[in-house]
């Protein structure tokens, strides 16, 4: 009987398109090779699996698009251990990995807040992309803190919203916009942070950025 790796090989392979994988190509995604498996063909799949942590440990061992992102989608949540999303969020390279990675599996994780807190005080964008989405996500399940939890991210965010990084400040106007608009009890202090941002930035080249992340706080 054909092992459960060998399963989800045969099926990668079986469901690979050439023009997906030509235009994850050209859209500068970062992978040592792709199949073109579609995202959501993965989370059949992985609908079909469940969770299982062996199974998520040997796809990251294979260099390839969709074994990784089919490892976040399968890998067990309150199994894996600290070392290994670490491992994980080392190994991504893009933010397609990043996104499913949030989505799947460090948004899920009983300690999701306290590792956000980390990975924002990170110098590498992907690790700051991670924790600001994964801000996000706990905003979207009912499970960010409180006031304490805001002011801890309040500091990074001052730092980091004027950034040049496009996927890094998609990240943060995702956070924060899920906070200003599901926690009414923390607008007025998110808001209030922004414009003194805003007021005290010196750099013109980030005067639009931050006045239109002003206006779509507001709007929430």
């Amino acid at each position: 009987m054909a092992t459960d790796l060998a399963k989800a090989l045969t099926f990668i392979r079986h469901h690979q398109d050439g023009e997906i994988a030509e235009k994850i190509r050209n859209s500068g995604l970062n992978y040592n090779m792709n199949y073109g498996v579609s995202s959501l063909l993965l989370v059949n799949l992985a609908n079909k699996i469940g969770r299982n942590q062996e199974l998520a440990e040997q796809l990251w061992k294979e260099n390839f698009r969709e074994a990784k992102l089919l490892s976040f989608m399968v890998a067990d949540f309150e199994q894996i251990s600290d070392e290994k999303v670490e491992e994980y969020l080392a190994g991504c390279t893009n933010n397609e990995m990043v996104e499913i990675a949030v989505m799947n599996l460090f948004s899920r994780r009983s300690n999701a807040l306290q590792l956000a807190k980390e990975w924002i005080r990170r110098s590498l964008n992907f690790e700051k992309m991670a924790g600001y989405l994964t801000i996000a996500r706990l905003t979207m399940q009912q499970r960010f803190g409180d006031e304490n939890d805001l002011r801890d991210i309040l500091i990074p965010f001052e730092k980091d919203v004027c950034t040049t990084d496009y996927f890094v400040f998609q990240a943060i106007e995702k956070a924060f916009q899920e906070l200003a608009f599901r926690r009414k009890d923390l607008k007025d202090a998110i808001i209030e942070k922004t414009k003194y941002i805003c007021a005290n930035n010196k750099d013109e080249k980030f005067e639009l950025q931050l006045q239109e992340l002003v206006q779509t706080l507001e709007y929430c």
